[in-house]
């Protein structure tokens, strides 16, 4: 059993669940290549979709356009983690997974609580299949450290984030566990396997095994997601949990317009589904706060989150509302190092790409549209990336009936238990 220092960390045992989590702040040090862009920060919502319109373009590549340079970013940033291990003694997998969540979530995309922690993927990977997992917020969201979101917080630097609490989780120096793991496989989201496939290219041996959920590397599509979001400040878009307005100004909003329409307890919720103001009222029950500066932006409604993550007919609609509440952002500098990874790969590890049918910004809404009679989707391709992984090793895994955020769906448990079997099957 793995040795827990409980003396600055919080022990939270879910009640829904047998695992038992503890909440861990990291500190890295931490220098990568980072992009200086001659940009303007928007600071108004106009300014968001200027921005995204000289982004979206076609036939220019606005990255090369706005960069002048590069330069090293150093310094020593808190990352926000949460260790999870299987409640019953004797823990006997030598194995770690370190999950990285994508764009527009924080860590709690691995394990969501909505509707008792069913669609909770650290569930299944600590309680059905006995692994131990580290999730976290990425450098600059959520609990981790913020940073200026145009020339710091961007893929590199994050990657570098991700690289210092893999080897600290091999060499025994992560905070509060005090384990050396034998074993440690990398899964990711979105942008976080596109962090997950250039931390394993940069760093070959780093990781014994990758999962890449909601990825391909066909990037023809990415466009689609960033219109698709009408992204708009975040700190204008919950104010109340982005923003600096005062819970009182809220709370006065609230009382009035419930007056106004007749609306009984809870009127958040009634007139944040009716009348469109979930996002507005985020927040406002909670108290609980983050602020973020102008350059975070976030996408605007449940509407747009719908369109980017979830397949029509296969989601529970009060799973929406959950996710659009608990929502993050990102930066503009993130979006600008989207396209950053090599085409071809260094690692030699096993490889899976799970991605699901009706993906937006990888498949275009429709991953088995190849084209090409030869090839079964448009994620299996990602095997000529990976030009040192014997075939045996590589699998792309299409989950039916699932959109961008797999997690999201009635089915999601299936693809969970996809990843952990193929984990298993290569002795991981």
């Amino acid at each position: 059993m793995y040795a827990l220092s409980f003396a600055s960390v919080a022990l939270l045992a879910s009640s829904a669940a047998a695992k038992i989590c503890t909440n861990i702040t990291v500190p890295v040090d931490i220098s990568a290549r980072t992009g200086v862009f001659d940009i303007t920060v928007p600071k108004t919502n106009l300014e968001a979709t200027t921005f995204i319109q000289n982004f979206t373009q076609q036939g220019r590549n606005f990255t090369n356009l706005a960069l002048t340079g590069y330069k090293t970013t150093a310094g020593t940033y808190n990352i926000s983690t949460q260790f999870c291990v299987p409640s019953e003694n004797g823990v006997k997998n030598p194995t770690v997974q370190v999950l990285t969540h994508g764009i527009g979530f924080d860590r709690t995309y691995w394990d969501i609580p909505y509707n008792g922690f069913n669609y909770s993927y650290i569930d299944v990977a600590v309680d059905t299949y006995k692994y131990n997992t580290i999730s976290y917020d990425r450098l600059g969201i959520g609990q981790s450290s913020h940073g200026e979101p145009l020339n710091e917080i961007q893929a590199f630097l994050e990657i570098a984030a991700l690289a210092s609490l893999t080897t600290k989780l091999r060499q025994g120096t992560f905070p509060g566990i005090n384990h050396a793991f034998q074993k440690v496989t990398h899964v990711g989201h979105s942008f976080g396997s596109a962090q997950t496939y250039a931390l394993v290219n940069m760093y070959p041996a780093i990781s014994d095994g990758i999962v890449l959920t909601g990825f391909s590397m066909n990037a023809s599509f990415v466009a689609y997601f960033a219109a698709g979001a009408d992204f708009v400040l975040a700190s204008r878009n919950q104010p109340f949990r982005f923003g600096t307005v005062p819970y009182a100004t809220g709370d006065a909003i609230l009382a009035s317009l419930a007056s106004i329409f007749k609306v009984s307890t809870p009127a958040e919720e009634q007139l944040s589904e009716a009348y469109g103001l979930t996002d507005y009222f985020a927040g406002l029950e909670t108290r609980q706060r983050v602020e973020y500066c102008d350059g975070y932006l976030a996408n605007k409604d449940v509407d747009t989150t719908q369109y980017l993550f979830l397949l029509p007919g296969h989601f529970d609609p009060g799973i929406l509302y959950a996710g659009e509440r608990t929502k993050q952002p990102v930066t503009v500098g993130e979006l600008l190092t989207l396209g950053s990874a090599p085409m071809v790969n260094a690692f030699k590890g096993p490889v899976l790409v799970l991605t699901g049918s009706n993906d937006l910004p990888y498949c275009g809404g429709d991953c088995l549209a190849t084209g090409d009679p030869t090839l079964p989707s448009i994620p299996a391709a990602v095997r000529k990336n990976f030009p040192n992984v014997p075939a045996a090793d590589f699998e792309a895994y299409i989950q039916p009936q699932t959109g961008h955020g797999l997690n999201f769906h009635y089915n999601a448990t299936g693809a969970y238990r996809v990843a952990q079997e193929f984990l298993r099957g290569k002795g991981l």
